[in-house]
């Protein structure tokens, strides 16, 4: 199995320049560039290069923007670009190395046993006695006709199927990847399947997730949750969302929190139904932007958000808003967003044209030189006063940093939140 995700740069640097940028003079044209810089995998901070089910590949790469791992693992070869989703896929390779584990346990054992799932059925198809199954997990008659109105609003557009969340197989699959803190909706083949056939067990075979399901040396306190987050949907913690809600549930939740933030209902549905986001990630998402009370053009960020057109892209996009609304919430300031060559920068109050972006590794390429340029002239068109500022994760060369400053950018690295 293989999984490649597209680049994420055009997320943070805009397509190429207009022609007028090529009609420049001689010495724009052609400027000084640099080949983007490889790493030696066990020296990047923050990163184990080997874990029990993977190893990573050394040296990584970097595209300009982000570097580009490949990890190799029993279940294939997976790529993975950007040290923050990086850091979610470890995680998730981790739970899942767990529940192999715990699956294999003799205390899982037994309790397939006094479940009376044999290996052999646990393996197999483990749809059994789908009326019981409804009669025993579909709790309360509110509960039943709120799961069922919310699946039928938003047919089609989540990743939950009415009849799987009728049944009870994705409550238990909820409640297992929350235990295990991961997102429910992982877009993790292997571990995706994990979570299938386990909470199908849990859900046909009467288990309980938070016994047997537990029963491994350790327990999931080996793992770094991917769902904590310091922003509130409608007040829910994201854990609370990721354990107890339906994926159509989640998205009228997010649908109720974007109206009352005052955005079309086009633009809100286009959005919503970006299937580049797990419904855990558009949640963090929209709950980090309703956050940011009082900052205008908000809508911005959502409109660039809305045309995320691959899966890392959307991950750089969830974890950006994340970074504004910790800023945010930690030094105050922001005024109001601004695009700039189709991306989201915030204007503060103390006049400056400002950004905090998951960027690993920024070097002066061709791409980002022309991309660069094209932000530059966007700032000074919109905000001509204001002073510009990219606070940026990772590092960023010298020759980057001197080329943004001729520009009017200061650039502050390792700027994590």
């Amino acid at each position: 199995m293989r999984i490649v995700f597209r680049s994420a740069l055009r997320a943070l640097v805009p397509p190429l320049a207009p022609l007028v940028l090529l009609l420049a003079p001689a010495a724009a044209q052609t400027p000084q560039v640099e080949a983007p810089p490889s790493f030696n995998a066990a020296q990047i901070p923050g990163i184990n290069r080997v874990g029990d089910n993977y190893t990573i590949r050394t040296p990584v790469k970097s595209d300009g923007i982000l570097r580009v791992y490949v990890l190799t693992t029993p279940y294939g070869e997976i790529t993975v670009q950007g040290d923050e989703m990086l850091r979610m896929r470890i995680n998730e390779l981790k739970a899942l190395a767990a529940l192999e584990k715990m699956s294999t346990s003799e205390s899982f054992g037994k309790a397939l046993a006094e479940a009376g799932l044999g290996p052999v059925k646990f393996a197999g198809g483990l749809i059994m006695n789908p009326v019981g199954t409804v009669q025993n997990t579909a709790a309360g008659i509110g509960g039943f006709f709120g799961r069922m109105s919310s699946g039928m609003n938003n047919m089609g557009k989540t990743q939950d199927d009415a009849l799987s969340s009728l049944l009870g197989v994705t409550d238990q699959r909820r409640q297992l990847a929350a235990a295990y803190g991961v997102d429910p909706y992982t877009d993790l083949a292997p571990l995706a399947e994990k979570l299938q056939v386990l909470s199908q067990a849990a859900a046909t075979g009467g288990l309980v997730v938070t016994g047997a399901m537990m029963a491994i040396p350790g327990g999931a306190g080996i793992i770094v949750s991917n769902l904590a987050t310091a922003n509130k949907a409608n007040d829910l913690g994201l854990e609370e969302v990721a354990r107890s809600y339906t994926a159509p549930q989640i998205l009228d939740l997010n649908r109720d929190i974007l109206k009352k933030m005052g955005l079309e209902e086009a633009l809100a549905e286009s959005l919503l139904t970006n299937r580049y986001y797990t419904p855990i990630d558009m949640t963090a998402m929209v709950a980090a932007l309703d956050s940011l009370h009082g900052v205008q053009n908000r809508e911005l960020f959502v409109a660039r958000a809305a045309a995320a057109d691959g899966r890392a892209i959307a991950y750089v996009l969830r974890r950006t808003a994340e970074f504004y609304a910790d800023d945010y919430r930690k030094r105050g300031g922001y005024v109001r967003f601004v695009s700039l060559a189709d991306f989201p920068y915030v204007v503060t109050r103390d006049n400056r044209v400002t950004a905090l972006l998951p960027i690993d590794a920024l070097s002066w390429t061709r791409e980002t030189a022309t991309g660069f340029t094209a932000v530059s002239n966007a700032r000074r068109a919109k905000a001509p006063q204001a002073r510009g500022e990219l606070r940026i994760t990772g590092m960023a060369t010298a020759m980057a940093k001197e080329r943004l400053k001729a520009q009017g950018w200061t650039v502050l690295d390792h700027q994590r939140p």
